[in-house]
Parts: structure tokens; C-alpha cells; sequence
């Protein structure tokens, strides 16, 4: 459980960061991968081979949305720090052992949904042209952590 409060703490440093200045660190995201290897190896319930196959989802959405805006513009488009940040990816990526693979699938469907209805409702009083994506799941997965951990409530799954 500590290791889960530990993680909170890199979690609001990307919050912080992404929302003030669209762009992170490297440091939170290599603390949160460190952490949550430590809490895959630890655990019980999660599989370290889920880290492999939540790497390779992270590079099958990545290759679809090349494809995706590709087709759009008719030429190759890369996407990365045109239509999703790399501090997005980075941040994608150090949350892996994080979670089983379809837990992780579902984080990310559902925390991409959360990041739109946030992002469209603070729109309203903030205008943006930009995401910050990153903030907006770590903010999800703050959330997350603290209903399994102190409310033994798994949202997820």
C-alpha cells in the first residue's frame, strides 16, 4: 500500500506540470515506472509478461493514429508532438506494469473518455487548443489509486 501512496506523489507532479505548462518531465514518469515495477514484481495479482503485451498496446495505438492521420493529410504523418506528445507516450508507457492487459486497456479507454469530458468541460471556463493528456490520466489514475487503496473499491475492473 505505501508504494501505491508513494506513486501518488510523481502522479501530481505530471498533473501539475502538464495542466500549467503542456509538457513534463522525464523524472515523474521514470520514478512512476520504477514504482510500479517494484509493485508488478510484489504483487500477487499482476503478471510481469503484462508489461510486454501493455508496451505493445501502447505501440499498436501509436501506429494506428501514424496510419490514421496518414490517410487524413496523404502523406506520412508522424503524430508524435503534432497530435499527442511524447511526454504523453512516455507517461503511457511508465504506467505498464501498472496494470494486467485488459485492466490496462480499460484504464486507458476510460481514462481517455475522462480526459475528454474534463478537458470539454474546463474548456467552457478556459479555452485551449491543446491536451494536456498526461495530467488529465494521471489525475484518472490518482483517482484510482486512492478508491482500491483506501476505499477497496477497484474501479477498473
Amino acid at each position: 500500500m505505501i508504494f501505491y501512496l508513494l506513486l501518488l506523489i510523481p502522479l501530481g507532479v505530471i498533473f501539475a506540470q502538464d495542466f500549467r505548462s503542456r509538457e513534463i518531465h522525464i523524472l515523474p514518469p521514470l520514478f512512476i515506472f520504477i514504482i510500479c515495477i517494484y509493485i508488478n514484481f510484489k504483487s500477487i495479482e499482476l503478471e510481469s509478461l503484462s508489461i510486454v503485451y501493455n508496451m505493445i498496446f501502447v505501440l499498436v495505438n501509436l501506429i494506428g493514429l501514424c496510419f490514421y492521420f496518414s490517410l487524413k493529410h496523404k502523406k506520412i504523418i508522424n503524430p508524435i508532438d503534432t497530435f499527442v506528445g511524447l511526454g504523453d507516450i512516455v507517461f503511457f508507457l511508465a504506467i505498464t506494469p501498472l496494470f494486467n492487459k485488459s485492466d490496462y486497456i480499460l484504464f486507458f479507454v476510460f481514462g481517455l473518455i475522462f480526459a475528454l469530458i474534463l478537458h470539454i468541460g474546463l474548456s467552457f471556463i478556459k479555452p485551449s487548443n491543446t491536451v494536456p493528456l498526461a495530467g488529465y490520466m494521471s489525475l484518472f489514475l490518482i483517482f484510482n489509486v486512492l478508491m482500491k487503496e483506501i476505499f477497496k473499491i477497484n474501479i477498473i475492473t
